[in-house]
């Protein structure tokens, strides 16, 4: 008999066995009981048909039909189709055999992932809320040595900035376009607290719109820290009247300069040593100017010998202070005695000053 698929629904199974019986065996046995399902008596009722037969009891011998294996066909001649359609029923209205795809929960990171686990002892160690505000700091900063970069005594840009074009428009009281600038002329004057000149620069026309000085005029001459100087912008327009501006006063509490005997770090002794430039011990904002003037030379001039002069109104008060000095440059660049000395002299108050030279020449 054969049974086949109809409309793509089912299995096709095509062969002579069904049921394990041959087509003959069921047709003789048909012919023999009719009425009888093949392969049970006439009045037998259908028991489950189990997947293996089942093992016969202890001291049972086992049937002549178990043990060969076989099943008593029936008679031929049977009534039954010789074509059988299983048809597939549900949603899907069809019998799969495409197995799902096989999955395999993993873990990509399982070798390493012991070893990404913090260290639990690590963590809170100490309750927060029993930890001092003080101990949210890190202790080394208590360290003098440690270079503390909030000090802006020493600028990285050197020189002295002049903005000659916004002076320009201050001047008009507006802004000019570039071609009305460049009929202008202009000149800077800068000038010291006694009004003597400097320095000057000019230009018959354009002026720039920076100009940057170095801090040294045409004699070689260094501007002094502690001294007040003033920048006077003098501009011409096309017509030939002038136009007059004056700057912000410049003083400079600290100035580094490169001269014949080494580099001058030159500091301002009213900052030090107080106005009157007389105390042998330093102020508060004496304190934070040498200090900011040690950190400039651990960032760029470390390993150089120093030399510390002081200019006071006495011998005696300019070697006070130079000890003084040379006491705390010792202590914050961790120089030993042999590498850095002292030297005091005496000079009118405009000239008293500190210079701290480093001996690269």
């Amino acid at each position: 008999m054969n049974i086949r698929r109809e409309s793509g629904l089912g299995w096709v199974v095509c062969g002579c066995l069904l049921f394990g019986m041959s087509s003959r065996s069921i047709s003789q046995d048909a012919q023999a009981k009719p009425g009888a399902l093949p392969g049970m008596t006439s009045g037998a009722s259908a028991g489950p048909r189990g997947g293996a037969e089942s093992a016969p009891s202890a001291g049972e011998q086992p049937s002549a039909q178990a043990a060969s294996g076989a099943v008593a066909a029936p008679a031929a001649g049977s009534n039954l189709p010789s074509e059988v359609v299983i048809k597939g029923s549900g949603a899907g209205g069809s019998i799969r055999d495409i197995k799902p795809p096989l999955r395999l929960d993993m873990d990509p990171f399982e070798s390493i992932r012991a070893s990404l686990v913090p260290d639990e002892s690590l963590l809170l160690a100490e309750s927060p809320f029993t930890v001092s505000w003080r101990r949210t700091y890190p202790e080394f900063l208590n360290n003098r040595r440690v270079i503390e970069p909030w000090h802006t005594t020493f600028a990285d840009r050197p020189g002295i900035i002049f903005q000659v074009r916004a002076q320009l428009f201050e001047a008009m009281l507006r802004a000019l376009d570039p071609k009305e600038v460049r009929g202008f002329g202009w000149k800077v004057t800068i000038a010291d607290a006694e009004g003597r000149v400097f320095q000057s620069y000019d230009g018959l026309t354009d002026p720039p719109g920076e100009l940057v000085w170095s801090g040294q005029n045409d004699q070689e001459e260094w501007i002094q820290p502690g001294r007040s100087y003033s920048a006077v912008y003098t501009f011409t327009d096309p017509s030939g009247s002038p136009h007059t501006r004056v700057g912000k006063p410049i003083q400079m509490s600290g100035i580094v300069h490169q001269e014949s005997n080494g580099l001058h770090v030159s500091l301002d002794s009213g900052v030090l040593f107080g106005p009157n430039k007389s105390d042998e011990t330093f102020s508060k904002p004496g304190e934070a100017l040498l200090r900011s003037a040690a950190d400039l030379i651990k960032r760029r001039f470390t390993g150089i010998p120093i030399r510390v002069q002081i200019l006071a109104s006495t011998r005696e008060l300019a070697e006070a202070q130079a000890g003084a000095v040379q006491n705390t440059l010792i202590k914050e660049l961790m120089l030993l005695a042999q590498n850095i000395t002292n030297e005091g002299a005496q000079a009118p108050f405009s000239e008293q000053r500190v210079e701290i030279i480093l001996l690269n020449r």
